[in-house]
């Protein structure tokens, strides 16, 4: 019943949310904001009609009208591995440099850097990153990125990068404060005095006590890469499942755009869960 609730109050939510440019107004005499929700009924019942239909409804993009079912396939999937494959490196690179590798020099080098990098709002890193991409582009003449829409791989793997900063950032430092705290406590000081392998207590053990940590913020470990991808996927012109709410003035694109996002949130959510299993069941469980 709770879970029915939740579910409920988002749906009713993401509704409200992009429902409203249509019931805010600006009041031409006294420039106030004035709301008008008597035209929620009108625009639900459309949307749920639409939806009752067997379609999702159209958009319009300059003078072209475009079928929602027909586009939002590839756009979800291009948003899907983007949102993906930024929390699996966030995750990974965490955890490798932030645990398995905390002992060596160049850890601690980048445990510096990112600390740099933290105090830089993300917007300006993703500015950053792109400027060193035509940088890179002028002085070598690779191309490691393109603005084109049918870009392929090029629209691909440097928003994955991209995407990646802020989670890397906020759960490397968890992560890192995590393994100073569990390192001192008395069963690790246990078994390195028995001269267990640090390979052996950082998988077994040290592993062992992060991993609860690192789920409880997944939730917002996705949300930080989602903030990212509506920039990245605006700035590097990327056929995503943004376009639906950036490019349109209409309720049907922005309420599917909206919906499609919190599914893809959620797969990338149960996604990690299940490496993470996978990976304690099949490497750490002994």
């Amino acid at each position: 019943m709770r879970v029915l609730q939740q579910v409920v109050f988002i749906i009713l939510l993401v509704l409200f949310l992009a429902a409203i440019p249509w019931v805010i107004h600006i009041n031409p005499i006294d420039k106030s904001i004035d709301w008008d929700f008597t035209r929620l009924g009108q625009i639900y019942k459309e949307f749920f009609q639409t939806l009752a239909g067997g379609g999702l409804g159209t958009y319009t993009i300059g003078s072209q009208t475009r079928e929602i079912s027909g586009d939002i396939p590839y756009n979800f999937t291009t948003s899907l591995i983007i949102l993906l494959g930024g929390v699996i490196i966030a995750v990974i690179f965490s955890l490798l440099f932030g645990v398995f590798l905390s002992r060596f020099k160049l850890s601690r080098l980048i445990n510096i850097l990112l600390n740099i990098l933290s105090s830089i709002p993300d917007f300006i890193l993703i500015i950053f990153g792109l400027i060193i991409a035509v940088e890179f582009y002028q002085i070598t003449g690779v191309r490691v990125l393109s603005l084109k829409v049918d870009g392929g791989a090029l629209n691909l793997w440097f928003p994955i990068c991209l995407s990646s900063l802020a989670p890397t950032l906020y759960l490397f430092k968890l992560v890192a404060v995590k393994y100073y705290q569990i390192s001192g406590e008395d069963y690790i000081r246990t078994a390195v005095s028995k001269g267990m392998d640090l390979n052996y207590i950082n998988l077994h053990h040290v592993y062992k006590n992060i991993e609860p940590f690192i789920i409880a913020e997944l939730t917002k470990i996705i949300s930080l890469a989602v903030g990212n991808m509506f920039i990245i996927e605006y700035l590097l012109n990327v056929r995503g499942i943004t376009k639906f709410i950036f490019q349109s003035s209409q309720f049907q694109p922005i309420a599917i755009g909206l919906f499609s996002m919190l599914l893809i949130s959620l797969i990338v959510f149960l996604s990690v869960r299940i490496v993470l299993f996978m990976f304690k069941r099949g490497i750490v469980h002994d």
